[in-house]
């Protein structure tokens, strides 16, 4: 699509999202099969605290969030650098959403899992997933802020083909 990814040949086949049992910051237990199949549409964003493209779309990830949820969706956060629990990651990225009052969850999980190993091969952040009901990964993922026009329009697109899905 619009990024420079190899991407393999569409045959049909959709990836799921690695499956994880973490936690969010508040130290609440989340599952994800639990998580994607009580929402229409989960959005999951990878980002970290020194990033300044990902901490300048937060504001615009807790404003869709709001929106998604009068949907059925959901939004979650994935801090890279609050893998495994680091209690001083945790702390800081605790700082920066508040300081930018966001309210949507965001969930660690170990790195030797299988979502952990997924996490490690980003290599560009800020970097967003879309996932459906059933925890698959719904067409590419969006590389970059949504901040821009372009991962803005791919985003809303995703996230309705996933809404129209899920309706059936």
């Amino acid at each position: 699509a619009g990024s420079d990814m190899t991407t393999p040949p569409d045959d049909g086949s959709m990836q799921k999202f690695p499956t994880f049992e973490g936690k969010d910051l508040d130290g609440n237990t989340v599952k994800s099969d639990e998580l994607f199949s009580a929402n229409a549409v989960t959005v999951v964003n990878f980002w970290f605290t020194t990033c300044n493209p990902c901490v300048g779309e937060l504001s615009e990830l807790d404003a869709l969030n709001k929106e998604l949820a009068k949907k059925g969706g959901s939004l979650i956060g994935v801090n890279t650098f609050t893998l495994d629990g680091d209690e001083a990651a945790i702390s800081e990225a605790k700082d920066v959403l508040a300081k930018k009052g966001v309210t949507y969850q965001n969930v660690y999980f170990d790195s030797d899992g299988e979502a952990g190993k997924f996490t490690t091969n980003i290599f560009a952040y800020p970097t967003t997933y879309v996932v459906d009901r059933s925890g698959n990964i719904v067409g590419d993922p969006i590389v970059g802020a949504i901040t821009e026009k372009k991962q803005a329009e791919t985003l809303q697109k995703l996230i309705d083909q996933a809404l129209a899905a899920d309706m059936g």
